[in-house]
Formats: structure tokens, C-alpha cells, sequence
């Protein structure tokens, strides 16, 4: 029975390690913020962390090293020659197919727990402000209406707002916060690490013949 347990006890901590959520904070506003949580673990991926330099002592008597002799550097091999321009083209094709359908099953797992964007569109004068409000209009909004609907979320507001006073700034906010689990990482991991590691045992048994 005790082997039982012991399997019992490994599955139950494959179940607990794939239920762990991941969220990511992401705030604009002057300055980029972005910070992802794991579980109850806290990381800043931005700004970097700046690690604190220890002084390098110096020793008595050092002499200057001298520089080392330059390797001379090989041709490098000719990608293009090798595969052959219908070679390469059906590689970036099939880069092409399987990074959307990464992107497609990522993005189909991830929940936007929330999302606000708001644009202040300034100019040097109404005239060039207007114009540069449709401009704004015509890209934001296809752009982030496309970006959410491939997500599940729960809010998502955009507002964008013209600024007629003359020599206005344009000012942006954002604020978003996505989660998903790791499950479904595991999961694409799974499903795309084999075709990815094929395409590359292809791509060298190609260069090497």
C-alpha cells in the first residue's frame, strides 16, 4: 500500500504544480511597469532590478595583462546556398504555421482580468489635431478590438479623447492584467515542442548533406 501513497502523493503534486496561476501586471503611464506573479512568488520584469557592483580589490604588484591573439574567424556557411531559395521558403512557411498556431492556442488560454487604455491626442493646432485623432482612431481601435477578441476577459475599456488646446502633448495610460494557468503552457509546450524539435532535425540533416 505504501507505493500507493506514494504515487497518490506524485500525482497530487503534477495536479497542485499545473493548477498554479500566472498572472502579469502590466502599467504604462510615463513609465513602463510590468511585474508577473506565480503562484504567491512576485517578480519585477521591468524596470530591471539594479544588482548592487562589489568593489574589485586590487593586488599588489599586478601586471597589465596582455591582449589575446584574435582568432581568425571561418566563412561563415551560405544558409541561402545550401537549402536552395525553395528550401528556405518552405522553412519560413512552416515558422510561419507553427508560430500561429502557438500564438493562437496561447492567446485562446490567457484571461484579461483587466484592460484600460486611454489616449489624450494632441497637435499644434485643432487642424493637426483632429488628423491626428483619426489616425489614432483608425489603428487603435481594429488593433485592440482584434487583441481581445482572441482572449477571455472580464472588463476592457479604451478612450480616446482629442486635446484641442493648441500645442497639446499626446499622453497615453495603460493598465492591463492578464492570467492564465500552467497547465496550458505545459500543454503547448507539448504540442509544439515535438514539431519545432522535427523541424529543426530536418533543417540539420538538410544542411549537412
Amino acid at each position: 500500500m505504501l507505493w500507493l501513497y506514494i504515487l497518490l502523493g506524485i500525482v497530487l503534486f503534477f495536479i497542485i504544480i499545473l493548477a498554479i496561476p500566472i498572472k502579469v501586471c502590466v502599467r504604462y503611464n510615463k513609465k513602463f511597469f510590468c511585474r508577473l506573479h506565480i503562484g504567491f512568488v512576485k517578480i519585477i520584469l521591468y524596470p530591471p532590478v539594479p544588482k548592487k557592483k562589489k568593489p574589485k580589490k586590487k593586488k599588489k604588484n599586478e601586471q597589465p595583462q596582455k591582449p589575446a591573439p584574435k582568432k581568425e574567424e571561418k566563412p561563415k556557411d551560405n544558409f541561402l546556398k545550401e537549402l536552395g531559395l525553395s528550401g528556405v521558403v518552405n522553412l519560413f512557411t512552416k515558422i510561419t504555421e507553427l508560430a500561429a498556431g502557438v500564438l493562437k492556442d496561447f492567446f485562446a488560454h490567457i484571461i484579461i482580468k483587466s484592460f484600460a487604455l486611454s489616449i489624450k491626442v494632441g497637435g499644434k493646432d485643432a487642424a493637426d489635431t483632429a488628423i491626428n485623432y483619426g489616425k489614432v482612431c483608425s489603428v487603435v481601435y481594429p488593433l485592440t478590438s482584434a487583441v481581445i477578441s482572441s482572449m477571455k476577459y472580464s472588463h476592457y475599456g479604451v478612450d480616446i479623447l482629442p486635446d484641442f488646446t493648441e500645442g497639446a502633448e499626446t499622453k497615453v495610460e495603460f493598465f492591463a492584467i492578464f492570467k492564465t494557468r500552467v497547465v496550458h503552457l505545459v500543454k503547448i509546450v507539448f504540442k509544439y515542442g515535438f514539431k519545432a524539435l522535427k523541424m529543426l532535425l530536418e533543417l540539420k540533416t538538410a544542411t549537412e548533406d
